[in-house]
């Protein structure tokens, strides 16, 4: 019997390390999941962020010893997103050409914890004001852009007073286009 051969993943874990709450050490959280059997585990700024290979293949078992590798080593009950390496790739690709590249604008991926519904979750955000923000959906993540000078006025701006922010975790433009790079090395 032969094996599968390992695979690279990104984590994306909601909530850690946000505003004094979910504290967890990225030290600790390697060797959580090093104990859990994942290999090459790295993680990237204190936000959640873990990149691993593994030989296991379903994304939503992956998920699931993660959480409950939070649950065992840290008492913490946290929602995980489990992407491939290629996947990943392809949502950073598949970027519309707005995504990123205005100065004067925040930009935001947004990633949904399964199970979700895109339509759903566009209806959630609301209708937009198209001279201060965009949102796009892609597989499974929204690209979104809002006006640094007038964030408060805008209706993507506003998503963690939403009931559907539960069902996401957000990761800056900067910060998905590293994990990307990361992902390829």
């Amino acid at each position: 019997m032969t094996t599968k051969p390992a695979h690279q993943y990104l984590a994306l874990l909601r909530g850690i390390n946000v505003g004094g709450k979910a504290l967890i050490k990225m030290a600790d959280l390697k060797a959580a999941l090093e104990h859990k059997g994942f290999e090459d585990v790295r993680t990237y700024i204190q936000s959640g962020n873990v990149l691993f290979t593994s030989n296991k293949h379903d994304k939503e078992t992956l998920a699931v010893i993660i959480h409950d590798a939070l649950k065992d080593h840290f008492n913490l009950d946290i929602d995980v997103v489990v992407l491939s390496a290629k996947e990943w790739n392809e949502i950073i690709e598949s970027a519309p050409s707005w995504w990123g590249h205005d100065n004067t604008r925040k930009h935001n991926l947004v990633i949904m914890i399964p199970p979700y519904d895109m339509n759903q979750t566009m209806a959630a955000i609301g209708e937009l004001k198209p001279d201060i923000e965009s949102a796009e959906a892609g597989n499974g993540v929204v690209y979104q852009s809002i006006s640094l000078e007038f964030f408060g006025r805008t209706t993507s701006g506003k998503l963690a007073a939403n009931p559907i922010y539960k069902h996401m975790t957000i990761r800056n433009y900067n910060t998905a286009q590293k994990l990307n790079t990361l992902l390829t090395k």
